[in-house]
């Protein structure tokens, strides 16, 4: 697994570079078994950027065990890492991220995020209501 973290930690130094696209690709492209690296990475991160691009690289691994690790992003104090958890909660859809989603707006006291969170529950119930989602999180 050495060469896997190392290979990870290279993506992510890389991105918000001029290799930036690629970096992304490349760590989106890669096999899940990143997955726990990127999550490693975020909570070491200083960078608001680049917290809000790996929240986004895990979520476009579509795991469901990942729902933890978006509910611990939103509530990240960067709206940036906040909108990035909360694009991953809607395309993971299922219970899991609605009632991730409830607790959250109950800790919120109204503003933008609370909207934000709305918003997000609208469009996972949507997908739910049109059969557009493929059971991830439940």
């Amino acid at each position: 697994m050495p060469e896997t973290r190392e290979m990870v930690f290279h993506y992510i130094q890389r991105l918000a570079g001029p290799d930036g696209e690629d970096a992304y690709h490349s760590l989106v492209e890669a096999n899940d078994a990143i997955v726990p690296f990127l999550i490693e990475a975020f909570r070491a991160e200083r960078s608001p950027a680049i917290r809000a691009e790996l929240v986004e690289i895990v979520w476009q691994h579509r795991l469901p065990e990942t729902v933890g690790f978006l509910a611990e992003a939103l509530d990240d104090p960067a709206p940036e890492v906040w909108k990035s958890a909360l694009d991953g909660l809607v395309t993971l859809a299922g219970q899991a991220a609605i009632s991730i989603l409830v607790s959250a707006k109950q800790r919120t006291q109204g503003g933008e995020k609370a909207d934000w969170i709305d918003e997000a529950l609208e469009q996972i119930r949507e997908q739910e209501n049109h059969g557009e989602h493929g059971g991830h999180g439940e």
